[in-house]
């Protein structure tokens, strides 16, 4: 149903509809639901459009690492027991009590035959998403509202969300808190080569905020309600390989980690700061401000216990001419936040970019290249498009996701994902030669290493590999 209804929202034909459903790997239907995407599913089942995701708890993964059998639960059972939805329950505190309480219904499964099959289906369909639900509740600054439970169609939003109750006519809804995706991207080589960093985040802070003030949709309660609490938006970038190999540098290389450590705690730093400044200057902080992680100074602890300045002389000078923040600088920060509050509940969150990398003359998002010269299609005609800055010098710096080691990429998301409140649309590479075995370590790390979400899973079929240029 779900399916139909979004096909058929399609912006008066301009763009086709689409959504995300996700839900709890302990769920009673989580097997049916992966069966959704399956090729060969029956076409009464299959939904064609709708994107589909995975919430993992830690609980799973231990579970799973014991090779024990595992209980999914019926939720309407849990509802009834606990009077609690069934995915805003913490499974490290509740999983026993549920598998030792008859009265809520469950069923055995093996969980590494479950975790088998989603790598299957990813290899075969791209889905599902995955959302490491611990990993991204253990670093959310306000969980006193609510757990993260789901993100979006991208996977890179993850904010706190609460549940609405709608009644029948004449009686008073209870509405709660439901999210809305305003976002936008910076362009890591104009920031970069124009020195403004401070300068574009502060404005783009004050741009994103005006469209959570002015998003007011009055049948969309919910929604309209989370904009005016929490004024959430979502601060991205693009650019990233395109800047790097313009500069000659490796994607893979440690040089290519140091940079992006430096960039995005520059950029978050200056998030803050000019959240800071509006809440200071208008005397608004968002919902719940005073319980959260920012007030009790307990964001700031990396930050004032780590310095993220460069490391590699050869980034140094990438950086010349620009303030880096300080640990003295982010102990400042955390002095004026905890006075003044915080206008935006949620700051940063880095999008995929895949249609507006294109009108940038920009490589998308912060994820590696797919080809150097990109073959598209757009109705009868084809369009090649060639990497930005793309030359004989750098030509080699232009490495294809694909030939790329992924556990190396794992590590380069991890250690940008520490600066990014929110997530990263975070897209593995896959080759046809690889097994399921293989993509299950991939996302083992990834989970290890702290990652809060998978995007798709894009698999590259080497049997039609063949000289480039005579391609072209």
């Amino acid at each position: 149903l779900l399916d139909h209804a979004f096909r058929y929202a399609d912006q008066m034909g301009q763009r086709q509809g689409s959504g995300a459903v996700y839900l709890n790997i302990f769920h009673k239907d989580i097997d049916d639901f992966l069966e959704t995407k399956k090729i060969s599913a029956d076409e009464d089942v299959r939904v064609k459009t709708l994107s589909i995701g995975v919430v993992i708890p830690d609980k799973f993964i231990e579970l799973a690492r014991e090779d024990k059998d595992i209980y999914v639960f019926y939720p309407y059972s849990v509802y009834k027991e606990y009077g609690q939805h069934f995915d805003e329950m913490n499974m490290d505190e509740m999983y026993d009590q549920l598998v030792d309480n008859p009265n809520i219904r469950k069923d055995k499964v093996n969980p590494r035959r479950l975790l088998e099959k989603i790598a299957a289906l990813r290899f075969e369909s791209g889905y599902p998403y995955i959302m490491f639900k611990d990993n991204v509740n253990n670093v959310h600054a306000n969980n006193h509202i609510s757990e993260v439970k789901f993100s979006n169609l991208c996977s890179e939003v993850l904010q706190a969300s609460v549940v609405s109750t709608y009644t029948d006519y004449g009686e008073e809804d209870l509405v709660g808190l439901d999210i809305s995706c305003n976002l936008a991207s910076l362009n890591i080589v104009n920031v970069m080569e124009n020195k403004s960093i401070k300068e574009t985040v502060k404005l783009s802070i004050d741009a994103l905020t005006t469209v959570s003030e002015k998003t007011s949709i009055k049948n969309a309660p919910a929604v309209q309600r989370g904009n005016k609490l929490m004024r959430s938006i979502g601060l991205g970038a693009m650019n990233l390989h395109g800047y790097l190999a313009k500069n000659k540098i490796s994607y893979e290389s440690e040089v290519a980690r140091d940079f992006a450590n430096t960039f995005f705690m520059i950029v978050n730093y200056y998030s803050i700061e000019r959240s800071m400044e509006i809440a200071k200057e208008t005397g608004i902080k968002y919902y719940g401000f005073e319980e959260s992680a920012y007030a009790t100074g307990e964001y700031f602890n990396q930050y004032v216990e780590e310095d993220f300045s460069p490391k590699n002389e050869k980034v140094s000078k990438l950086f010349e001419g620009m303030h880096i923040p300080t640990i003295e600088d982010w102990k400042q920060l955390k002095e004026d936040v905890m006075k003044h509050g915080l206008t935006n509940g949620y700051r940063l969150a880095i999008a995929p970019n895949g249609s507006i990398s294109y009108v940038q003359s920009a490589t998308a998002s912060v994820m590696p290249i797919m080809e150097r010269i990109e073959e598209r299609t757009y109705g009868n005609s084809k369009t090649y498009y060639p990497m930005p800055y793309l030359n004989g010098e750098n030509w080699f710096f232009y490495k294809e996701a694909y030939d790329m080691d992924m556990f190396r990429e794992v590590d380069r998301v991890a250690t940008l994902q520490r600066h990014v409140d929110q997530g990263i649309s975070f897209t593995l590479f896959l080759k046809d030669t690889m097994t399921t075995r293989d993509l299950n370590r991939i996302d083992l790390y990834a989970h290890h290493k702290g990652v809060k979400t998978l995007y798709y899973a894009r698999t590259k079929d080497t049997s039609q590999e063949g000289c480039l240029s005579c391609t072209v």
